[in-house]
């Protein structure tokens, strides 16, 4: 039976059954995507990428991102699929094509755009928490069909939920740590909202520092950033574990740690986004997400993190019963806190293949 895909241009909306396409490979397995802009963010970074929709407008969708001022690598987003082979063939080897036409080397994703936004894929089994705010989830197929594809895992991520059973023992093996809290060179802001609105200028100009030593990492502008990072988004962070570091002397920002329960739960409207003081009570299970950790470069090496997650600490048993270390670097140096402890490891990837 031949296969007849569409070759779309983004000409200022999205295809229009891009929302049907994409919702209805999850039925059934108990978790799907957070919604994400995706209408806002083309039309934000149409004048910095050429965007092309590849799709069938029922068995799958694909877009390819192509950067405008060029460069070796192209992205591979939105992707949504029956599992169907031949579909997804036809469908990369058009991206393909248009990739090597524009002088790309090498095609990367699931990304949409900046890891600021959805990218990677979730690998293995479904973890026992099935999905936390903002994770990367799909349905099982897509990593095996991707290598089948030819792409690669190119980095590997991994998030580590430490059970309350054996919280107790992070406060044993840190208690050097948490008495570094005194006296330190560093001054703790809580991250609350009116902090966040006082700050964001200097929260934005950090969070880029932090993320440039990443390597799948596109700056995006203050428009983009403020999509997914706000106010909103401060108030559903935890007050009690989220904490800015200022740097005393210089009176730099130089270190943050996002965190917040894991709503998902709750199941909010996307339109309604989470708010501490009004979901946290809600909650049954009150697991922490240790969400976005990061140190700028000329600060890294000083045991930062470690002051970050001791602050965190503080408050933990308090109000949580067990956290998830989300998303981190295969071999990031922070994933050293748990070692020793019994953890629930998930798997992701974001992977990529040469376009010839």
């Amino acid at each position: 039976m031949p296969v007849f895909l569409d070759r779309l241009p983004y000409n200022g909306e999205l295809p229009a059954s891009f929302d049907t396409v994409g919702r209805q490979f999850y039925a059934g397995l108990g978790y799907a995507p957070d919604d994400e802009p995706a209408a806002e963010l083309c039309r934000q970074l149409a004048d910095t990428h050429e965007i092309i929709f590849y799709t069938d407008h029922w068995n799958m969708r694909l877009a390819g991102l192509f950067p405008k001022d060029g460069g070796e690598v192209a992205l591979f987003a939105f992707w949504e699929t029956a599992g169907l082979l031949l579909h997804n063939q036809l469908a990369f080897d058009l991206l393909l094509k248009d990739a090597a036409e524009r002088g790309f080397q090498t095609v990367r994703g699931p990304l949409h755009f900046s890891p600021y936004f959805r990218y990677r894929l979730r690998l293995g089994a479904v973890p026992s928490w099935r999905q936390f705010n903002r994770e990367p989830v799909n349905p099982p197929y897509y990593p095996g069909l991707l290598e089948q594809l030819g792409f690669r895992p190119a980095l590997a991520f991994e998030s580590r939920r430490l059970c309350a059973a054996d919280v107790p023992q992070v406060y044993e093996q840190r208690p050097v740590v948490q008495q570094q809290l005194t006296g330190s060179l560093f001054e703790f802001i809580a991250l609350t909202p009116a902090v966040w609105q006082a700050l964001e200028d200097e929260i934005f100009e950090l969070v880029q520092q932090v993320f440039s030593q990443n390597p799948a990492y596109r700056p995006v502008g203050k428009a983009q950033f403020r999509l997914l990072y706000n106010e909103a988004h401060a108030e559903g962070l935890c007050p009690y574990t989220s904490v800015l570091l200022r740097h005393r002397a210089s009176g730099q920002l130089v270190a943050f740690s996002l965190c917040q329960p894991n709503y998902h739960e709750l199941g909010r409207a996307v339109s309604a986004h989470p708010v501490f003081a009004r979901d946290y009570p809600l909650l049954t299970n009150c697991t922490l997400l240790a969400r976005t950790v990061g140190v700028h470069p000329a600060f890294q090496g000083q045991g930062l993190q470690a002051l970050l997650a001791a602050y965190a600490m503080q408050e933990f048993r308090e109000y949580y019963e067990d956290v998830i270390f989300c998303l981190v670097r295969a071999e990031n140096l922070a994933l050293s806190f748990t070692k020793g402890l019994p953890v629930e490891v998930a798997h992701y990837a974001l992977y990529e293949r040469s376009v010839l």
